[in-house]
């Protein structure tokens, strides 16, 4: 179109001349240095005409000529930008599909036409990483930060991450420190670093870590919350297992206030304590809770410690059978309440109404062990083979 356009501007210039010849009667004439040149008007203004574009296209050609290096680099960017963007969509396809192999191949042939291979590198080491090929993931990150060294964060998070997946975890608590370190307040670093010391049963680091997470929005309160519930409880077993009363009832003293009134952390501490003597403030404990709320598990731990004043523990446990008659676990703490007492005969029917109720395999051991105290082996046997029964599955 541009051609056709060209030529039929010529081909009107050429009959406009061919006009101005035939009509036009004029001459030019010029002296230069003694010499005298005289011509028509006609071809004086076509040889003007000409020298014209003569210059004007050797100085354009010139022009192109200097800038064709510039244009070569600019051609070749786009060519990279090109080869770039077909390998990384080929490569985030493969590692869609799970052929990581593959994707690996393509991510590294994308890295050096990418303006930011850093990207390449980094997607390329997690295929490294499902091909369980720790040496060459290692070796891309490490290529990735080389790329972009303002990127750190990133690839650091990313290098986090992979550790984790890998089952790395103090290396990848290494990692995170570091960018603690760098960046204190980069949320992604602190859910990583949370689920690290959760990995790792270092219940303190959690705590310690909760409040700043609880500024952001990265968790519910709801979960913020059962996550300090699970540091508690860890921190309590962590004191039962190494014999430390103590520090057991030190723990429990300086968790808030209202976490102390989860059932949960009440549960843990409890089953904690029985591994000491003297609970007679853990009888004290439960029957708080218990006017609170009824739960069978604390019902359980009730007939399990041992009050300052028995009697008195067996006369509340005996007040709870107005509303709960039927509720196996009570009648189960009861016949344990009973046997500590020495009441024989009242723990029999205790134990043998909780297992006509419901089968428990720890009503089944109880009313066994009763059964020897008063000499009958053959039924205190019987006992133990169907409760071992209930534990294992087995029909009696």
């Amino acid at each position: 179109m541009k051609l056709l356009l060209l030529s039929l501007l010529a081909l009107l210039f050429a009959v406009a001349i061919g006009s101005l010849a035939g009509s036009d009667t004029g001459y030019v004439m010029m002296t230069i240095s003694g010499w005298t040149i005289q011509t028509s008007a006609t071809l004086f203004v076509i040889i003007l005409f000409l020298s014209f574009l003569t210059c004007y296209f050797s100085i354009r050609g010139l022009i192109r000529f200097w800038q064709m290096p510039k244009d070569i680099k600019v051609w070749r960017r786009h060519r990279n930008q090109r080869r770039a963007e077909k390998y990384l969509t080929q490569g985030l396809i493969h590692m869609t599909e799970g052929r990581w192999k593959k994707a690996e191949h393509d991510f590294c042939k994308a890295a050096p036409y990418s303006r930011e291979p850093y990207v390449n590198y980094l997607c390329a080491a997690r295929a490294a990483q499902q091909l369980r090929a720790v040496d060459r993931r290692d070796e891309y990150l490490r290529l990735a930060y080389h790329n972009n060294p303002d990127a750190s964060i990133a690839v650091g998070i990313t290098q986090a991450e992979l550790q984790l997946n890998q089952e790395q975890t103090e290396q990848a608590l290494a990692t995170l420190k570091c960018l603690q370190h760098k960046q204190p307040d980069q949320t992604q670093v602190k859910q990583l670093l949370l689920d690290t010391y959760i990995d790792l049963n270092d219940w303190q680091s959690v705590l310690k870590l909760i409040p700043s997470i609880e500024k952001t929005s990265l968790y519910p309160r709801e979960q913020i919350q059962a996550k300090q519930l699970d540091a508690y409880a860890g921190l309590l077993k962590e004191a039962g297992n190494l014999n430390n009363k103590e520090k057991l009832n030190s723990i429990w003293s300086n968790i808030p206030r209202k976490l102390k009134q989860h059932f949960y952390l009440i549960e843990v501490y409890i089953n904690e304590r029985l591994k000491f003597d003297d609970t007679a403030d853990c009888e004290i404990l439960l029957r708080g809770a218990l006017k609170r709320q009824w739960d069978n598990m604390l019902i359980r731990l009730y007939g399990l410690v041992v009050a300052g004043d028995t009697n008195k523990q067996l006369a509340v446990a005996e007040s709870w059978l107005r509303n709960h008659a039927r509720d196996p676990v009570l009648l189960l703490s009861l016949g344990r309440i009973c046997m500590r007492n020495k009441l024989w005969g009242k723990a029999r029917d205790y134990l043998q109404e909780s297992i006509d109720v419901q089968a428990i395999p720890e009503a089944y051991y109880e009313f066994a062990q009763l059964l020897e105290h008063e000499g009958n082996t053959e039924e205190a046997a019987v006992c133990y083979e169907k409760g071992l029964a209930l534990v294992t599955g087995m029909n009696s």
